[in-house]
């Protein structure tokens, strides 16, 4: 696993937002699209690497036999389908794995969008975020993580960097730049859109909301 974990990346968000003057910051990795609700929206759609943290976190903290754990497995045939790989778990670390066709094709699929899980995962995974950045803060103003509607994405247009990806291609998240991949690579859960097509790759992407107590 690599060594930039997605936990870190939560932790970078919390020592930016909670900060002198953090209203006036940006938050790493997403950008405002709304100064009035103090919106903000991910650069880019979650990867395999950030649903591997997610996934990570949660057996350790409720074990590998949980039902919090087993409820963050996907639909790994959907995943075959489209990446010609599997996901595998191994007690000491998950990991992405080839299948027998996919050996000579030796590429590391983590920076990719995560893909082959259901709506109600998305939620779960807003949820687990917005506890990990706000389980010490208390009085002062918390970030609340949910999947964007589809009114965040209307307004994201014009803070975003219109490109012309093919599925499932590799995603460029950066702490500071324009929104990636709005329009392309991948369909993208909304809050008030449950997607059950299983015939285009599927992901998704948080928008996080500041609030005062």
């Amino acid at each position: 696993m690599k060594k930039k974990i997605y936990i870190g990346l939560l932790l970078l968000t919390f020592l930016f937002l909670f900060s002198p003057n953090s209203f006036s910051q940006k938050i790493p990795y997403m950008s405002l699209i709304d100064s009035k609700e103090m919106k903000y929206m991910d650069n880019a759609e979650l990867s395999i690497e950030g649903w591997r943290e997610y996934q990570y976190d949660t057996k350790n903290k409720y074990g590998e036999s949980s039902k919090e754990f087993l409820s963050t497995m996907f639909d790994t045939v959907i995943f075959g389908k489209y990446y010609n790989r599997f996901f595998k778990y191994c007690p000491a670390k998950l990991h992405v794995s080839f299948t027998k066709d996919a050996k000579k094709n030796n590429m590391d699929l983590s920076d990719y969008p995560m893909i082959g899980i259901s709506y109600q995962q998305c939620i779960d995974y807003c949820k687990w975020r917005t506890e990990k950045c706000n389980y010490k803060v208390k009085g002062v103003s918390k970030i609340v993580f949910s999947l964007p509607s589809k009114q965040d994405y209307a307004k994201a247009v014009s803070h975003a960097k219109i490109t012309n990806k093919s599925p499932l291609s590799k995603l460029i998240n950066k702490k500071r730049g324009k929104i990636k991949g709005i329009t392309d690579n991948v369909q993208e859960y909304t809050i008030d859109n449950s997607l059950n097509s299983t015939n285009i790759p599927t992901g998704f992407r948080c928008v996080a909301t500041i609030q005062k107590d």
